[in-house]
């Protein structure tokens, strides 16, 4: 059978999180047989060249990339192809998923394109390699052939989520990843994400690989991925990267219920809308060991909301962060600075409002449109031509990049990042929020958490 290497390109973070789909692709690889390299460069910090003489004995080679991190994954192929001249080379992700003839375009290294969820279509492809045949029948890919790029139809169907391996973390350096702050009560740290697709259609969000049809694992499944984590590699904590963890409050609940049945202890974060969960539900979910829920809030100004096409009211959000605050657990806020319509106003309502919440932290990013979205549509459409670099295409808050890409009539980039600075400092330097912090720091691990919050404060005070 082929040989494989699957590499993740190196991102300069301070905090490596495991690449979850390549870590799914090479356990299905493992299970069908092929024999496997993976390199996870970003946590492990190689370079290109690094990685070149790594991958000496593979057949085919796979990186994955999202939209800030694609050109790192080019450079990548550039090196490999000087090297390795015949060497089919692949690229999956949601950046290649969206423009897959502007990614073949600029990136002749690059062979063939993945779009979509390519469970299904990695290993049809590697088939067709090995047997040498033509790639006209494969869904979900893209390619070039006599000069030109060609799209093949659109994979038909849907990936049984409950019939998946667990992720690979045996193939990975896993003791090198780190939560971002301000997470990260316990380590070792593993991530999961066990459902896909989201109904809702907020203007920021991309739904280029999962779309909008939502699907879940079943809760059994769920809990018995977990105990395989701890079992083979004592991970202490887990953060639930579903876009909507609640988004069926019922399967929330019966996990927690498993989990509680199963006598598991584990520390647990999760992601939300403030308009999926009750106070029962929070408090089970309390119960089963979760310490931290994170909100997608975005603004204090309904008119913004609106613009969002979000779908929520600033009463469902004081609601959700006060059940989540009387069970127990620590409440994390998103909001976004410079959304259609921001204006000076809007801002102050919004940083009013994250103060009013008593959130435990509030990250203040600045609106980014990505690829595929209806911000991407209104601010950058037409402009693609201009030297706007894939990089710049993060949140602000992480610490990369150069944000924001884009700027309104109301608010200039540089009085967007002032914005954010102000942001953070009124939420986090105002006299009551150390007091608010200390009366709910109740363990080491709350004070370790609280530690991690506050360096991410004066990290993104430092950086604006």
């Amino acid at each position: 059978m082929l040989k494989v290497a699957l590499i993740n390109p190196n991102q300069f973070t301070k905090y490596p999180q495991p690449p979850m789909g390549l870590a799914l692709i090479a356990a299905l690889l493992e299970r069908a047989g092929y024999p496997l390299t993976v390199i996870d460069a970003n946590a492990l910090d190689l370079r290109p060249e690094d990685v070149v003489p790594l991958v000496s004995d593979a057949d085919v080679i796979g990186l994955t990339a999202m939209t800030p991190s694609v050109n790192r994954a080019i450079v990548m192929a550039r090196h490999l192809r000087q090297a390795y001249p015949d060497l089919p080379i692949i690229l999956g992700g949601p950046h290649a998923t969206l423009l897959p003839e502007k990614t073949l375009a600029i990136a002749p290294e690059i062979n063939i394109v993945v779009r979509g969820e390519g469970e299904d279509t990695i290993l049809e492809l590697l088939s067709a390699l090995e047997r040498k045949e033509p790639l006209t029948e494969i869904q979900g890919i893209s390619y070039r052939k006599d000069g030109q790029v060609v799209n093949n139809e659109a994979r038909s169907g849907l990936v049984d989520l409950d019939s998946l391996p667990f992720l690979a973390y045996h193939l990975l350096p896993w003791q090198k990843y780190r939560p971002h702050p301000p997470h990260g009560r316990a380590s070792p740290f593993a991530v999961i994400i066990t459902s896909r697709g989201c109904p809702y259609k907020c203007a920021y969000c991309s739904k280029p690989v999962f779309g909008n049809l939502f699907r879940a694992q079943n809760p059994e499944r769920v809990v018995e991925e977990i105990l395989y984590y701890q079992k083979n590699f004592g991970i202490k904590e887990i953060a639930f990267y579903d876009d909507s963890f609640t988004l069926d409050k019922k399967r929330a609940a019966a996990i927690a219920e498993e989990i509680i049945k199963r006598g598991l202890k584990v520390h647990w974060s999760c992601e939300t809308r403030v308009n999926l969960v009750d106070r029962e539900l929070l408090g089970r979910l309390k119960q089963a060991g979760c310490y931290s829920i994170s909100y997608g809030i975005e603004s204090g100004s309904p008119e913004i909301l609106g613009a969002l096409d979000k779908e929520i009211s600033l009463f469902q959000a004081e609601e959700a962060v006060r059940w989540s605050r009387e069970v127990g657990l620590q409440t994390i806020g998103y909001f976004m600075i410079g959304s259609p319509g921001e204006s000076p106003e809007t801002v102050l309502q919004t940083i009013q409002f994250a103060k009013r919440l008593k959130l435990d932290f509030a990250q203040f990013s600045i609106t980014t449109p990505f690829p595929g979205t209806k911000l991407y549509d209104l601010y950058l459409k037409g402009r693609e031509d201009e030297d706007i670099p894939w990089e710049s295409f993060v949140y602000a808050g992480t610490g990369e990049g150069i944000s924001p890409v884009f700027e309104s009539d109301l608010l200039s980039r540089d009085e967007l990042q002032q914005w954010a600075r102000r942001a953070y400092k009124e939420f986090y330097l105002r006299p009551s929020y150390p007091w608010q912090r200390l009366q709910q720091t109740t363990s080491l691990g709350d004070l370790k958490v609280g530690i991690k919050g506050l360096s991410m404060l004066l990290g993104n005070i430092r950086k604006r």
